[in-house]
């Protein structure tokens, strides 16, 4: 080699070790640890079309649950969380945007009905700009045109479906199609579907241990069709009638659900993420027929409680030192800006309509006034504090959750102040969406 060539080499070995250390320190998951600490797993758990006390927690006494027993015994339990709308596609759209549906539901070009464009997943950008792996394994339902899929909003790994729900054993729709894939691509898979769901996320979580990674395991469970996980072949088209089906075929199908949730729980527990992993469990709106509200009047398609009141543990102990019952009212896209908050994305947080949990818990009595609204076809509300506003179609209806949680007591003619205030508020609001 020529002598006036080793000085050169040596300075290109070194500038190379210099762009490589310049790159690990930039490095988005090395930006977020804080004194050599990984940057926290987000597990993300939502159940569809279940009733408010159909998991132990709160309230089940035919349901048994003993994985998110476990869960709530080790987090936080929310008694008046809120969901933002009462149906699928609304309420998934503001869970990854972090605003309200209005604002950010947009119809396809080519088919009917509505979805959420890849530009509104603020929750996804924020995490893919924290650099983390990203998974969604279930139920996706915001579209399945181009920038509608879930690849295109930027999941590194689709397992799942785009209807509103499949066949437990047969993964055909409700029209008989083939309805499961894997990415962009249509599969044939056998087995119980929330158990291949199950399996697929723990193998997610084991691809992703080395990395900083967000999981979002969409549970069809518990919709129809009511079918058990040893139901016979010859019923494998049975139970999307809710008069054939039974208490029992949907105890069924949540229990193995409860399951699953406890496999997802024991990988992250033998990977030893348990302390550095939050957890959250929830529902995208409340169910009907089958299941068991507990005191909520009503259920799904509607702005009763029993529509958009739903369960929420959330574990993070190396974060969230609380446990027990948290009381101050929360909604949807309270978590996602919860999850920005946890990945450090903090220019994404400043433009959603939620607030972050961390900040809600720390800070409670801040948080008690906060408004929460809610447009759903003919039916329109407002919470604040304990008091709920409801304009179904003509009729104007005032509660005060606190004493009448089943809202069996209309004491509109008792504080006209107070109607007039919060339905003020609701028009406010609603003249604020238009602008959008």
């Amino acid at each position: 080699m020529n002598k006036f060539m080793i000085p050169v080499a040596v300075m290109l070995f070194k500038s190379v070790l210099i762009i490589l250390g310049i790159s690990i320190l930039l490095s988005p998951s090395t930006l977020l640890a804080k004194n050599n600490v990984r940057a926290p797993n987000i597990v993300l758990i939502v159940a569809d079309y279940m009733g408010y006390s159909d998991i132990e927690p709160y309230g089940s006494n035919d349901i048994k649950t003993p994985s998110l027993n476990t869960l709530a015994s080790h987090g936080l339990l929310f008694s008046n969380h809120y969901s933002a709308a009462s149906s699928c596609i609304p309420s998934r759209a503001s869970l990854m945007s972090g605003k309200y549906p209005a604002k950010v539901l947009e119809g396809f070009k080519l088919g009917r009905g509505r979805g959420l464009h890849a530009k509104n997943n603020n929750l996804l950008n924020g995490l893919i700009t924290s650099g983390y792996e990203t998974a969604l394994i279930g139920k996706w339902h915001l579209g399945a045109e181009k920038n509608f899929r879930p690849n295109d909003h930027g999941f590194d790994y689709f397992f799942g479906f785009n209807s509103w729900t499949l066949g437990y054993h047969t993964h055909l729709t409700s029209d008989g199609d083939p309805g499961l894939f894997r990415n962009k691509e249509p599969v044939i898979e056998n087995g119980y579907l929330t158990d291949i769901f199950t399996d697929e996320a723990v193998q997610f979580i084991d691809k992703s241990a080395d990395d900083p990674f967000f999981l979002y395991l969409s549970y069809n469970a518990g919709l129809p069709p009511y079918q058990a996980p040893d139901l016979p072949k010859p019923e494998w088209d049975s139970g999307w009638d809710a008069n054939d089906a039974s208490r029992a075929d949907y105890i069924a199908m949540i229990e193995r659900m409860d399951q699953g949730i406890g496999k997802v729980l024991s990988k992250l527990s033998e990977h030893e993420f348990e302390e550095n992993t939050l957890v959250i469990f929830t529902y995208d709106h409340g169910g009907r027929h089958l299941v068991d509200s507990g005191p909520l009047f009503h259920g799904f398609g509607t702005l009763w409680e029993g529509g958009i009141r739903v369960p929420l543990i959330i574990r993070w102990p190396n974060k969230v030192k609380k446990q027990g019952v948290f009381n101050t009212p929360t909604i949807a896209m309270d978590l996602t800006a919860t999850i920005l908050d946890a990945v450090q994305a903090n220019n994404a947080i400043d433009s959603l309509d939620g607030t972050s949990l961390l900040n809600i818990i720390e800070e409670s009595d801040k948080f008690e006034n906060r408004n929460l609204y809610w447009r759903d076809g003919k039916m329109k509300a407002i919470r604040k504090n304990n008091w709920k506003y409801v304009m179904d179609g003509y009729s104007q209806l005032l509660f005060n959750l606190e004493a009448d949680i089943s809202e069996r007591n209309n004491v509109f003619h008792k504080n006209p102040k107070k109607v007039n205030e919060l339905r003020q508020k609701l028009a406010d609001w609603e003249n604020d969406l238009d602008e959008h």
